[in-house]
């Protein structure tokens, strides 16, 4: 080959595209400038002309996104963490009976209408965790106008080397439909994110006909009352993954690790939003970023253009029922830098955070998937934040409490307590979670007795996990309630709502992508904390409750109207004590029925322990008719959370600093 063509293919395949980055990144500079930020430091100003509407759990959320898809008129803008094509976005209250809802069908159909579809994923390192990303791009780019790409590439990391880009992902949960309405929030588009209110365990129903590629016409007297809600690998339950390879090309078939009538799946508890006015304008900005920070593939001609402007006035989107959206102020955030969306580095989310909880006056609720802060080795110090305002409320004499709901353990494949690897994941988040709330000189147990004390550290601060229950088949079964939510609720006034754990993944901006909003209501409406006079927003106060019924069990009830009215004023401290008791009443009822399948759990504190627990077989396995007359006693889903659990096990001296990065963001 002659060394002039080697020569003009080396040039156009490495200096081009590397002079083309140096020029981004110099446009990117002298455009960008600090001081350009606006309040928190973020690069989108607070917007005054929005409206805003909550989701809790995915069937209503993912509802409403199909709706949005649906009506698109133009144009589709997607960021995810990871994106199953195959996932059906409705479900009728008897199952999936129809092609028409599942994501992939529903993209094809608006391409053929040339509505123009930009997927920004992230290319996840899939021998360490297999997300389906190359199912998903073969899948969808099978149209001109369906756009997908992934990130970072081998491009991007060497631009970056030394700075550890491949630890990081792209975590975002970001819909923009038309550039009217934006959805943002902790769902990611993939199997195991739908779920109801009620979290049920079990669906071995039959498939429905039109669920396959060729619908069938029904067979006379083929009927039944329910089909299938989870289809394929859409049933989950990691934390009975026998972490085997899953075949992404097969998605209508279930996992080789289930059986549908001995594994229950793995309930999702999450929450999300949908806003519109012009803060739309500033989460496309951020998409249009991160789509042109993308690096051109060696030896490619580049990006397809995405449109500065688009002519959307007969947009079809916006005609939806304006009743269920509330006017707010709204400020989009987010954690990015250059490496994720080649931009200054940006920590907007994790400074409202920080602001939201200085400011507080009377009450702070959080949701989160993980809460690792305020610890050797970690940065971001919400947990700090979160002790100073509690000791300021003790020491002024003020009513003030904070109240966290997260999972019961992080979300690993099946339990490894015993094993004698000190560093495997489930053990390694635990601790960093224990040792933020519970255990240790940095918790926050202990700041707060080393500030005061004579404090009482339940009166300020209360955390819970979930729990359910169901019958498999023949068999009673119990598992968690994955709490994958991102949120946080201020004085029933000001909400946090996005993609952020709290953690330094999230958090820093330098690490993962992450995408927020932070709303402050104007629609204010009479309420109360601790009895007194307190005025409400619309929007924040009626998500609170809404999650608080869902947790305690009060949703579509008819008899328990008194503790209904409670959930209105969350400072009362007869309301903070009753949740206190159903939640150490439900875990009692748990453990006594269940025995050694409750875990973790509070009173096992060593090996000795767990050793000990494990032969506890529970009244399952001894006496049926009492499991079930125990049962009865449940209500809601909220359970103890087991802080204490393997206290003398998981100390600082089995983890190493690399446990803060690893796997934290999902």
């Amino acid at each position: 080959m002659p060394a002039k063509f080697i020569y003009k293919q080396f040039f156009s395949c490495l200096i081009i595209p590397l002079m083309a980055v140096i020029a981004y990144q110099m446009w990117n500079y002298w455009t960008n400038h600090e001081s350009d930020r606006y309040r928190f430091n973020s690069f989108a100003p607070l917007r005054n002309d929005s409206k805003v509407r909550w989701f809790v759990d995915g069937k209503d959320y993912m509802s409403a996104v199909a709706d949005a898809i649906e009506a698109a008129h133009k144009e589709i803008l997607i960021t995810d963490w990871q994106m199953n094509p195959y996932i059906f976005m409705k479900r009728p209250d008897n199952g999936v009976d129809s092609l028409k809802w599942r994501l992939d069908k529903m993209l094809m159909r608006k391409a053929t209408e040339d509505v123009k579809v930009y997927i920004l994923l992230y290319w996840e390192t899939t021998r360490a965790l297999d997300l389906g990303s190359d199912h998903t791009i073969s899948t969808l780019n099978k149209h001109p106008n369906i756009v997908v790409y992934r990130h970072p590439n081998f491009f991007n990391v060497l631009k970056n080397i030394g700075n550890i880009t491949i630890r990081w992902s792209h975590h975002e949960k970001l819909i923009i439909i038309d550039r009217q309405i934006a959805f943002v929030g902790g769902i990611d588009l993939c199997y195991g994110r739908w779920d109801t209110s009620s979290h049920e365990l079990m669906d071995d129903y039959p498939l429905h006909p039109c669920t396959e590629e060729h619908c069938e016409d029904m067979k006379a007297g083929n009927t039944y009352e329910r089909y299938r809600r989870w289809l394929g690998k859409d049933y989950k339950n990691e934390f009975l993954s026998d972490g085997s390879k899953i075949n992404w090309e097969k998605p209508s078939d279930d996992y080789e690790y289930i059986n549908r009538s001995q594994i229950p799946r793995m309930p999702w508890h999450d929450v999300a939003c949908a806003f519109t006015g012009d803060a739309v304008s500033d989460v496309v900005k951020h998409f249009r970023q991160r789509y042109y920070a993308l690096n051109p593939s060696w030896c490619t001609s580049g990006l397809q253009d995405l449109p500065i402007e688009l002519d959307v006035s007969d947009s079809k989107v916006l005609d939806t029922d304006d009743s269920l959206f509330t006017k707010v102020n709204i400020q989009v955030l987010r954690s990015v830098d250059n490496w994720s969306a080649g931009q200054p580095h940006e920590a907007s989310i994790y400074n409202a955070y920080l602001n939201a909880i200085e400011n507080a006056e009377k009450y702070i609720y959080l949701e989160n998937q993980f809460f690792i802060s305020s610890q050797p080795d970690v940065e971001n110090q919400i947990q700090s934040a979160l002790a100073n305002r509690i000791h300021r409320a003790y020491k002024n004499g003020e009513d003030f409490h904070v109240m966290i709901v997260m999972p019961l353990k992080p979300e690993f494949g099946p339990e490894d307590w015993k094993s004698n690897r000190p560093l495997n994941g489930l053990k390694r988040l635990s601790y960093w979670n224990y040792a933020t709330l519970f255990t240790g000189k940095h918790s926050l147990t202990y700041r707060l007795k080393e500030l005061n004390p004579d404090i009482s550290v339940n009166s300020y601060f209360s955390i819970y996990g979930l729990r359910t229950h169901g019958l498999l088949g023949k068999n009673m079964v119990t598992e968690i309630i994955y709490v994958h939510s991102k949120l946080m609720i201020v004085d029933d006034r000001v909400s946090i709502i996005g993609s952020a754990n709290i953690n330094d993944r999230s958090m820093l901006g330098g690490r993962d992508s992450e995408v927020a909003v932070i709303v402050e209501d104007v629609e204010m409406v009479d309420g109360k904390m601790k009895d007194k006079e307190w005025k409400v927003g619309k929007f924040s106060h009626s998500l609170r409750c809404r999650l608080l019924k869902e947790h305690l069990g009060l949703l579509n009830t008819e008899n328990s109207v008194n503790s209904s009215k409670k959930v209105q004023d969350p400072l009362l401290q007869s309301f903070i004590t009753e949740m206190s008791q159903q939640a150490d009443t439900n875990t009692e009822i748990y453990e006594k029925v269940f025995g050694r399948r409750i875990l973790p759990k509070n009173e096992v504190r060593n090996m000795d322990d767990l050793k000990k627990w494990m032969q506890e077989k529970g009244l399952v396995h001894n006496d049926e008719k009492l499991a079930n007359e125990e049962l009865k006693n449940i209500h809601g889903h909220i359970v103890t959370f087991p802080g204490l659990f393997l206290i003398d096990v998981l100390s600082s001296s089995i983890v190493d600093k690399a446990g803060v990065y690893y796997r934290t963001a999902e």
